[in-house]
């Protein structure tokens, strides 16, 4: 996990409000053409099937509460089983008063909901941390495991986190038991269910339909959401704004992100190896030598496979004013911002000290220019828009894993 430096380096929220490691599920009222799904089967059709989105999300530390702002405490990381569905009618048109609604339950160490998780069950102490509440120290070593459990009642998918440093671990099922729903997008009224993975495998194509990412087994930052400041710089696009308790600042919630592109996530002030930003997070395979979250589960169920071909894209430019349907203006970085940040391999340890000599092809994120870093071109590693799927997305397109795992004697993440 990152560790923080001291104030005034650039802290974690101030790039990100989350990370997230996701997966497609199935929900039979989710989606722009609303359908069966079978669950976990690859005969499920992309297209027609209904589907929903797990985000596995992290929150950085230095901005609690979380309930107005983005962290458990001041000084730990905390995680959500959190899904989206889309709302869409039977007359074509997404629902105005539910249209993308949200499940939302933190990892517990009992892996028990605080509060109901869902949309239309949801309360205050469905956000708000307890004693049970999973908490993680900046640079702890984690196991992150996405399984699903079967039965429509208790069963579901299960987010787990294992805390190799500290051996504390906690987990959260998306079932109907624990109060996930699904919602009907006609009256918005919701009803227990058990979301489970909509696909057997994540082979090109296994993707969410309605989501602006090719997104099915996917790492993402959640970037444009903090602007430095009392007021922000008094944009339009910056409210709500705090003042602190670590920085004063704005989370642009109000517009939906920071779509003029001047703040936080926009600057040169990402990991870079020095003192004056926090560490990258730092994501490696089950077995080291390779790229998580790339590990798949083999037969014998242990998750060591890794997919031999991985795909980097954003969606930066479906705020961008300037992209046009046509691609044109579709732009990595935005117009606006002074830098967009970037994934990265470690090759030799890095120059970062968070990693040591062990630790090479694991994957970092932000601005990573010493040698010792594959950086896949910095923002070339974008590519263009992918007009195929939705012009406001950018994508390298299916390449080759260039870090295939090799097995150790012994697990080490």
């Amino acid at each position: 996990m990152p560790r923080e430096r001291p104030v005034p380096a650039t802290q974690s929220f101030e790039n990100f409000i989350t990370f997230w490691l996701s997966m497609a599920l199935c929900d039979p009222n989710s989606g722009f053409v609303r359908g069966p799904c079978i669950p976990d089967s690859d005969k499920n059709n992309p297209t027609s099937a209904g589907s929903a989105f797990l985000e596995m999300q992290f929150y950085p530390p230095g901005n609690p509460p979380f309930i107005t702002q983005i962290s458990c405490d001041l000084t730990h990381w905390c995680a959500s089983l959190h899904i989206n569905s889309l709302e869409n009618m039977d007359n074509g048109n997404l629902n105005p008063n539910c249209t993308e609604t949200t499940n939302f339950a933190f990892i517990q160490t009992d892996g028990i909901p605080i509060g109901p998780p869902g949309p239309n069950t949801v309360t205050d102490a469905s956000f708000i941390p307890n004693s049970r509440t999973l908490l993680m120290n900046q640079g702890d070593r984690l196991r992150v495991t996405i399984l699903d459990v079967p039965g429509d009642v208790l069963g579901g998918v299960m987010t787990m986190i294992q805390d190799l440093t500290t051996g504390q671990s906690g987990f959260m099922v998306a079932s109907a038991h624990n109060g996930y729903q699904t919602t009907n997008p006609n009256t918005c009224v919701g009803t227990n269910f058990s979301f489970h993975p909509e696909f057997d495998t994540a082979k090109f194509g296994n993707f969410t339909s309605w989501a602006a990412l090719q997104a099915n087994v996917n790492f993402s930052m959640e970037l444009g959401h903090f602007t430095p400041g009392a007021h922000g710089d008094n944009d339009s696009d910056d409210a709500p704004c705090f003042p602190g308790p670590t920085v004063a600042g704005c989370f642009n919630f109000a517009t939906g992100g920071d779509i003029d592109f001047d703040g936080s996530s926009y600057l040169f002030d990402w990991p870079d190896g020095t003192r004056n930003n926090a560490t990258s997070i730092a994501i490696q395979s089950a077995k080291g030598g390779g790229i998580g979250p790339l590990s798949p589960s083999d037969d014998t169920g242990k998750y060591d496979q890794p997919f031999p071909i991985i795909q980097i894209e954003t969606d930066v430019a479906a705020s961008e004013s300037t992209c046009k349907p046509n691609g044109v203006g579709c732009v990595v970085p935005p117009v606006g911002a002074q830098f967009y940040p970037f994934y990265a391999i470690t090759k030799n340890g890095g120059n970062d000290d968070s990693y040591d000599d062990r630790e090479n092809c694991t994957l970092v994120f932000g601005n990573f220019t010493n040698p010792d870093f594959n950086t896949f071109g910095r923002d070339a590693q974008y590519g263009a828009s992918n007009l195929y799927w939705f012009f406001g997305q950018n994508s390298s397109g299916p390449r080759t894993n260039p870090c295939i795992p090799h097995p150790k004697d012994h697990d080490e993440r």
